[in-house]
């Protein structure tokens, strides 16, 4: 029985960053492990930053924000800071 032998993919040439960050998306990165280099220097976070704020919500108010939190399949912090945003959002559209 022969034995197949994986040859290694070079890394294409990329013409955005759009189009590295779906190639990325669809390949398995191990690889083209020897083929990558190391990166010198710093890595910008592109995240925005966020602050921890505290506020005080009544019992039955948080039951209810977990609940409907939990059919959504998210953690009520997320929920609670997606309808921030969005009621932002209106406000500032009006």
């Amino acid at each position: 029985m022969a034995t197949r032998v994986n040859k290694k993919s070079s890394i294409p040439k990329f013409k955005s960053e759009e189009e590295e960050r779906r190639f990325w998306a669809t390949h398995d990165s191990s690889r083209y492990f020897g083929m990558m280099r190391e990166v010198k220097g710093l890595i910008r976070d592109a995240r925005p930053k966020k602050k921890a704020i505290s506020i005080r919500v009544d019992e039955p108010a948080l039951s209810k924000l977990k609940a409907v939190a939990a059919k959504r399949g998210l953690g009520y912090q997320t929920l609670m800071r997606q309808w921030v945003l969005e009621r932002l959002d209106k406000e500032i559209a009006a």
